[in-house]
């Protein structure tokens, strides 16, 4: 053993008898609290709260501003481009030193409210939705290409890899929906025998548009075999669908999100399996990186991508499948869930 080698034994031995705290806490910089005399103040836009993956964001986003002195102004869009449009130019009004932005669209609308912020050198955090061909300081997201992957292939595997599916994908006007759909279609193009005989967009994630397609589809298909959907939304109104056509367990349903409502449909077996997308996770990443920034602290991402003429440093949330056998894993979040009836 060299003398370098042994100095860093003594070193170690030196921290644990002298009772020092280390831990991989210090070494991550996503959990060492940023203390400031002055608060920050972080303007926070998110698309909707009507969905409880959402919901989880923001309890970490306010639960952890404390620790990095931050003070939130939050804004709601339900759903609204013209209503996100408004509260962006609230929160610079109120003068806010950094943007959290969960857009409505993220084509062309949603692109011209990115440029707004830019002209006004605001550092923006995009959360969970990237809009196009635009520049932000970070984009925080759920592994969303993967879990699109995720749920072929737990449905290509409860088929035996063949038969005829739906995919029920969401907005047209987000990225998410795109890249949820290239992960299925990356995964199902490994079964010729599985056939994609219709694919449908549904504006704001409709349930009730879900219901209508899948109602259509089953009226001019006798043998459908499964249905994916790009969240648990348009899976829900699927099983609407299929529960008023005396379906209900014939046909194999995906979702993804883990909403509480989808938690409780995969606890009873009306719906096969979910994705969970870490929300918790991605509200706190999103919130530390914003002080990061903020403070010109360096921080670690996962990797850079383009989007359009620029770089983006990206941040990856893990995402996990959740079906009958692993349930009980959301009961943290959820609280006790009912199981079969």
């Amino acid at each position: 053993m060299n003398r370098k080698n042994r100095m860093i034994i003594l070193m170690f031995f030196i921290l644990i008898i002298g009772g020092c705290k280390f831990s991989a806490e210090d070494l991550n910089p996503f959990t060492i609290p940023i203390e400031s005399e002055s608060p920050i103040v972080i303007g926070v836009s998110i698309a909707n709260m009507k969905e409880d993956v959402y919901k989880v964001m923001k309890e970490a986003i306010m639960e952890y501003k404390t620790e990095i002195n931050a003070d939130i102004i939050w804004k709601d869009a339900n759903n609204d481009i013209r209503q996100q449009e408004e509260d962006i130019k609230s929160l610079i009004e109120q003068k806010v030193d950094i943007i959290i932005f969960h857009a409505v669209r993220t084509d062309e609308p949603g692109k011209e409210i990115v440029r707004l912020i830019n002209k006004l050198n605001i550092p923006i955090v995009a959360l969970d939705r990237l809009p196009k061909d635009s520049k932000v300081d970070a984009y925080i997201s759920a592994d969303n290409f993967r879990a699109g992957q995720l749920q072929a292939r737990y449905l290509s595997d409860q088929i035996d890899k063949k038969g005829n599916i739906i995919i029920l994908k969401g907005d047209k006007n987000t990225n998410v929906t795109d890249n949820i759909t290239v992960g299925n279609k990356s995964e199902l193009k490994k079964n010729k025998d599985i056939e994609v005989i219709k694919e449908e967009f549904h504006h704001n994630w409709s349930r009730e548009l879900a219901k209508e397609t899948t109602n259509e589809i089953l009226k001019e298909n006798e043998e459908i075999n499964g249905i994916i959907a790009n969240n648990d939304k348009l899976a829900l109104g699927a099983i609407d669908a299929l529960e008023e056509n005396n379906k209900s367990g014939k046909i194999i349903v995906v979702g993804s999100d883990a909403s509480k409502e989808a938690s409780i449909a995969v606890a009873k077996e009306k719906l096969d399996a979910t994705i969970d997308k870490m929300p918790y996770t991605m509200g706190k990443k999103a919130l530390m990186v914003a002080s990061f920034i903020l403070r010109g602290t360096d921080w670690n991402w996962d990797r850079t991508i383009k989007n359009g003429e620029y770089n983006i440093k990206l941040i990856i949330s893990p995402v996990k499948l959740i079906d009958k056998y692993n349930i009980e894993t959301l009961e943290e979040r959820w609280g006790k869930l009912p199981t079969k009836e």
